[in-house]
């Protein structure tokens, strides 16, 4: 939202409720130059003779746009809504009554710069936010209130004015004398310094009798029109309401410094120690001589500062992902993978400047991507400096444990892989009416005699079967091998223990093992 001198008192209430209602305040500016020194960017310096340099800068050249961007979290979907302002501050001026014209510099690159960056000179200088420091506000005031009480210092006058005004005032007492005259009379003035002289000497001669009014090249002398003492208070405070009004629009976005001061918000900006000397130069006051005092300064007017170009450049999570720390390239940094995840940052409904095209170097787009990466960064960094998911317990098996199944699951299981179950053996006692009488196909067993123990088959076999091709099931026909495939008797576990199953070590590390072999 763009705040200009026509809309600046109309949306300072909701200014004001988007600072107090907010979890932080991310703020930027753009200035009129840098450096009073050029050259001396070069050379090393210490901390106290860049503060020095900074100082003597953030004196003499101007903020001319400042971004204040408020940040509220949002707890029904994790989002914050940003509320970003961009304001044109210009310096006051209010001719015939304040001294405050200011002289200024202005650094032919950082002119430059803003130029390419579509910054608005008219806009700046005609609708730029008006605005005064607190002792600048003090001695208005007292000057108003000296104009309201006619106590004004007396000024010298000098030999070369003499003569014009020994005739202004012989002028001004044959005028007041004649009761035929009328009730006015002009005097024309080449100068402020000559009106300053007719103002002095009518409320030296005739006090309160006769009222001096000034205009563009003449001063207008009336008759004192008398009043019943009610009139003249509400006069006298008419007067004193139109110098508050006057005080109040002079101040103007200083006013909102002071909101940030008061509301006790952290205050964030990107390497934002230049941005705070000249905000505070420029709106609060001079900047002390040492850098202690600054330091002090600062936590006195904003109690929390935070740096993202500090933070940036601290947290151990953030090192390498980024190895430059300007705006851009952390805004860039945030908006990556490695920051999948962080809550998102959305704009209010009536802030949409930001939302059609990139506004770089405006200052209310930088504050509004400045909340945005410290809100990202923080959110990464403690999200890797918690422990990590513990995995969900399972249940202790042992070798290749299963969860136990019912025996007619079981004893499917082994049919299909062609496991042999106890009623199966091939000893001879096991044979019964639900095995037929184990024959081999070369006939090697005779008159029902038994050619002796056969080996327990391994689960290779069973799965694969014998190396040889040829062999057939159990039994000579069809019927044998439906007799042979008959479910074990109840009770019987099919060769299986009940709670897992077990196997050889050699059957189990078989290099064929069926890839649905622990498949349910």
């Amino acid at each position: 939202m763009e705040i200009l001198r026509e809309n600046f008192h109309a949306e300072l209430p909701y200014i004001k409720e988007a600072i107090e209602e907010c979890e932080f305040i991310a703020i930027d500016a753009e200035f009129s130059g840098l450096h009073t020194e050029p050259n001396r960017r070069t050379q090393k310096t210490t901390l106290e003779q860049g503060y020095e340099e900074l100082r003597k800068s953030a004196s003499q050249f101007l903020t001319v746009q400042i971004g204040i961007s408020t940040f509220k979290f949002d707890p029904r979907n994790g989002d914050y809504v940003a509320k970003p302002f961009n304001f044109f501050v210009f310096p006051t001026t209010l001719a015939g009554y304040s001294p405050q014209g200011r002289c200024f510099l202005a650094e032919a690159s950082s002119l430059d710069f803003l130029a390419k960056n579509d910054f608005d000179f008219n806009k700046w200088i005609h609708h730029g936010v008006q605005y005064m420091t607190k002792d600048e506000e003090e001695s208005y005031r007292k000057e108003r209130m000296k104009y309201l009480n006619n106590e004004y210092d007396d000024i010298a006058i000098d030999p070369v004015h003499e003569e014009w005004l020994n005739d202004a005032i012989e002028r001004i007492a044959a005028w007041k004398e004649n009761p035929e005259a009328i009730n006015f009379i002009n005097i024309q003035t080449a100068n402020n310094y000559q009106k300053r002289l007719i103002h002095q000497e009518v409320r030296r001669l005739w006090g309160t009798e006769l009222h001096a009014q000034g205009a563009v090249s003449f001063i207008t002398i009336t008759k004192a029109v008398k009043t019943t003492e009610k009139v003249s208070n509400d006069i006298r405070n008419q007067k004193q309401a139109g110098i508050q009004r006057d005080i109040k629009n002079s101040i103007g976005f200083r006013g909102v410094i002071d909101l940030l001061s008061t509301c006790g918000k952290p205050i964030v900006g990107h390497n934002i120690v230049v941005d705070l000397a000249y905000i505070l130069s420029q709106f609060v006051g001079p900047l002390p001589p040492t850098i202690e005092g600054y330091k002090k300064m600062i936590h006195q007017t904003f109690p929390t500062v935070i740096d993202t170009k500090y933070v940036s450049c601290s947290a151990e999570v953030l090192k390498g992902l980024s190895y430059d720390t300007s705006l851009s390239a952390l805004e860039n940094m945030v908006s990556s993978i490695h920051f999948m995840g962080c809550p998102r940052v959305v704009p209010n409904a009536r802030h949409t400047r930001y939302l059609s095209r990139d506004r770089s170097h405006e200052a209310g787009y930088d504050s509004y991507i400045t909340g945005f990466i410290l809100i990202r960064m923080l959110a990464h960094i403690t999200r890797s400096e918690l422990p990590p998911p513990q995995p969900k317990p399972q249940p202790i098996r042992e070798k290749h444990s299963k969860k136990p199944r019912d025996k007619a699951e079981r004893n499917a299981r082994g049919d299909k892989r062609g496991g042999r179950n106890k009623s199966q053996s091939h000893d001879p006692s096991h044979a019964g009416k639900n095995a037929s009488t184990q024959v081999p196909a070369s006939g090697s067993q005779k008159n029902g005699q038994s050619a002796g123990p056969s080996k327990k088959p391994s689960y290779a076999d069973a799965v694969h079967g014998s190396k040889n091709k040829s062999q057939k099931p159990p039994g000579d026909s069809l019927v044998d091998a439906q007799q042979h495939q008959t479910s074990p008797k109840s009770g019987e576990n099919n060769g299986y223990r009940d709670d897992y199953y077990e196997y050889s070590e050699d059957e189990y590390n078989h290099e064929s093992v069926p890839e649905d072999f622990d498949k349910p």
